[in-house]
């Protein structure tokens, strides 16, 4: 019987050493755990800054399409008022050249009947 009672004994003792190394095991994994809690604090306060810059930057975004949009209207106007503002220029061109001929042919026709009558009071 004191055989029996020694091998319980030493069973129950390397039970006893089993879970002394085992609980020093879950010690030492715990001791990271303060740790990890610091650095999930820091992860969360950089996810937060990361989602306030992505809303920022998104809204930066839209402005710049609206401001696009408003420059491409702007550009688009431009483009047509220097159109009527070319055919303004062509107006003014044709109205000039009609003007001018009209006088040419008036100043020519004032020196003909000029030149005609000279010589018609001229000659007799």
């Amino acid at each position: 019987m004191s055989e029996e009672v020694s091998e319980v004994a030493e069973t129950e003792s390397k039970l006893l050493v089993e879970i002394q190394i085992q609980l020093a095991r879950i010690e030492k994994t715990l001791e990271s755990v303060p740790t990890m809690a610091a650095t999930l604090e820091t992860v969360k306060e950089t996810a937060r800054e990361a989602q306030q810059s992505a809303s920022s930057a998104h809204k930066r975004l839209d402005d710049m399409r609206q401001a696009k949009e408003i420059a491409d209207d702007a550009k688009r106007k431009a483009e047509l008022a220097l159109e009527k503002l070319g055919a303004a220029a062509d107006d003014q061109r044709w109205f000039k050249r009609t003007f001018y001929g009209a006088v040419i042919v008036a100043v020519a026709g004032a020196l003909t009947t000029v030149v005609l009558l000279a010589l018609n009071f001229g000659g007799g």
